[in-house]
C-alpha cells in the first residue's frame, strides 16, 4: 500500500490541490466572504518582513540625510573659518592702514614746523644689543643726510645720525648708553642733560638740587645742543633719583617714543650757528694798524 502512495504521489498531490482549489472556487462564488487561508498565511508572513524593509529603509533614509547634513555642515564650517581668516586680514591691513596713515599725519604736521630740508625715512633695521642701540634708514648722503643730523618722530626724539653712506644711514638712538639731549622740565623750565642706558630708557642728569621736579613732568629739548629742535618731546619722568647729597638731581624717563614699533622718521639738519662777520675796515679805529 505504501509503495503505491509513493508511485502514486505526484499525481494524487495533484488531484487533492485541484479539488482543493475548486471547492475554494466554488465556496467564493457563493458566499459574499471570501476564503483565502493561503493569502492570509502568505499575509501574515510578508507584514512582519515588510515592516522591517520600511524600518530599514526609513533608518538608511535618516543615516544617509544625517550624512549629507554633515557634509554640508562641515563644508559651511570650512567656508566660515575661511570668510573669517579673510576678514581677520582685511581688519588687520585696514588697522595696519589707518596707523601708518596717523602716523604721516603726525609726521606731516611736524614737518610744516621744520625747515624745508628735512628727510622723511623709513627704518629699515635695528640693534637692540647690550652695547648699542642704533636703527638704520633708508636714506642718506644722495637724499642730504649727514653725520649729527638729528632724527625725530611724531611722537617725539628719536635720536641722532652718527653715519652715513650714499643710501643709508645709522641712527644712535636715544635710549643708547653714548647718547646726549639738552633738556628741559616743560613744566618749571628745570634744565639737565638727559643720557641713555637708564632700565626706564633714559636718565636726566644734573638738574640743580633746588629745582622742583615731580614724576609725570615731561621733559623737551631746549634746542641750546645744536642738533635737536627746541620744544621736541624727549619723554616722562617716572622716577626720582635718591640722591641725598651733592648739588644735582637725576629722574628717569620713559621716552615718548616707542623704539620698538617706529617705522618713519624724519631727518632734521641741525639749525646753522651764526658766526660773526670779520671787521671791516670801517670798524678800525683811527691811528690803529689795518691789519
Amino acid at each position: 500500500m505504501l509503495a503505491l502512495l509513493r508511485r502514486r504521489s505526484t499525481p494524487l498531490t495533484a488531484t487533492a490541490l485541484i479539488l482543493v482549489s475548486l471547492a475554494l472556487l466554488v465556496t467564493n462564488s457563493r458566499g459574499g466572504q471570501r476564503i483565502d487561508p493561503l493569502g492570509v498565511v502568505f499575509l501574515e508572513l510578508v507584514t512582519p518582513i515588510a515592516h522591517l524593509a520600511t524600518s530599514i529603509s526609513s533608518s538608511a533614509a535618516s543615516t544617509w540625510n544625517a550624512y549629507v547634513d554633515l557634509v554640508g555642515a562641515r563644508q559651511e564650517r570650512e567656508w566660515l573659518r575661511g570668510r573669517v581668516r579673510a576678514l581677520e586680514a582685511q581688519a588687520d591691513a585696514t588697522s595696519s592702514i589707518s596707523r601708518e596713515n596717523e602716523r604721516l599725519r603726525a609726521l606731516l604736521g611736524l614737518r610744516d614746523t621744520l625747515p624745508d630740508s628735512a628727510v622723511a625715512a623709513r627704518i629699515t633695521g635695528a640693534e637692540a644689543s647690550g652695547l648699542f642701540r642704533t636703527a638704520t634708514l633708508n636714506k642718506g648722503e644722495r637724499a642730504g643726510v649727514s653725520e649729527g643730523f638729528a632724527v625725530i618722530a611724531g611722537d617725539g626724539v628719536v635720536g641722532r645720525v652718527v653715519a652715513t653712506s650714499p643710501h643709508a644711514s645709522r641712527v644712535l638712538l636715544l635710549d643708547d648708553h653714548a647718547s646726549g639731549v639738552d633738556a628741559l622740565v616743560r613744566r618749571t623750565r628745570a634744565r639737565g642733560i638727559v643720557e641713555g642706558g637708564s632700565q626706564a630708557g633714559c636718565r636726566l642728569k644734573y638738574v640743580k638740587r633746588r629745582e622742583d621736579i615731580r614724576v609725570g613732568d615731561t621733559v623737551i629739548t631746549s634746542g641750546l645742543d645744536g642738533i635737536f629742535p627746541k620744544g621736541l618731546a624727549i619723554g616722562e619722568i617716572v622716577q626720582l633719583g635718591e640722591e641725598e647729597h651733592g648739588l644735582y638731581r637725576t629722574a628717569d624717563i620713559r621716552p615718548a617714543v616707542e623704539f620698538a614699533k617706529l617705522e618713519e622718521v624724519l631727518v632734521v639738519e641741525p639749525p646753522t650757528r651764526e658766526v660773526p662777520p670779520p671787521p671791516t675796515r670801517a670798524a678800525v679805529a683811527p691811528g690803529e694798524p689795518d691789519g
